[in-house]
């Protein structure tokens, strides 16, 4: 079987129109503060209930791994080292390319696997604080949460994505840009 000019023989190869090698610098700084969070959520967790916490940690792996099969096959960075959290040229060693064109939808439809890793944690935090107050979860949850909510965003939206060549038509980079300008159609109404 032939091969076409367009496939990539080595899935890391970078394609024509992704060239850019993202500097490990950057793929550090768009996940060194992800396991941060990870870690101050089972810090927070545990001490509430250890199961709990062994429950929670294993759930933040299985959703970076869900990241990779449901959500990376379909992102024009698969198998090229442009994408800014390094997962494009991770996910290709354990998935298949899927259609690009579905990317935005598929996106969408899987981002809410890891949303229990930004809110079980504060839940367990708030409970935590209400039922018996230690200063230890109040720094833990102002920690977590100036990461979770500051740091994170601002990586991705100022320097992870902020030069990506497909940053508009990613859902990631375009939804403050959908609700503003929805915000903006209301207001005429």
């Amino acid at each position: 079987m032939e091969k076409k000019p367009s496939q990539i023989t080595n899935p890391l190869q970078a394609a024509p129109c992704q060239s850019v090698k993202i500097p490990t610098w950057l793929v550090l700084l768009d996940n060194v503060p992800t396991l941060m969070l990870f870690i101050l959520g089972v810090l927070i967790i545990n001490e509430l209930t250890t199961a709990g916490a062994v429950v929670f940690a294993a759930y933040t792996l299985f959703s970076v791994v869900w990241f990779w099969a449901k959500i990376c096959p379909y992102c024009h960075h698969f198998g090229t080292y442009a994408c800014p959290c390094g997962y494009g040229a991770i996910s290709p060693k354990f998935f298949k390319k899927r259609n690009t064109k579905s990317f935005k939808k598929v996106f969408k439809r899987n981002l809410i696997i890891v949303f229990p890793n930004w809110f079980v944690p504060i839940l367990a935090a708030v409970y935590l604080l209400v039922k018996s107050f230690s200063n230890e979860i109040l720094i833990y949850t102002i920690i977590f949460s100036i990461i979770g909510f500051v740091i994170i965003p601002l990586i991705s939206k100022l320097v992870g994505c902020k030069n990506c060549e497909i940053k508009d038509d990613c859902p990631w980079m375009t939804m403050n840009k959908s609700e503003k300008q929805n915000n903006h159609l209301f207001s005429e109404i």
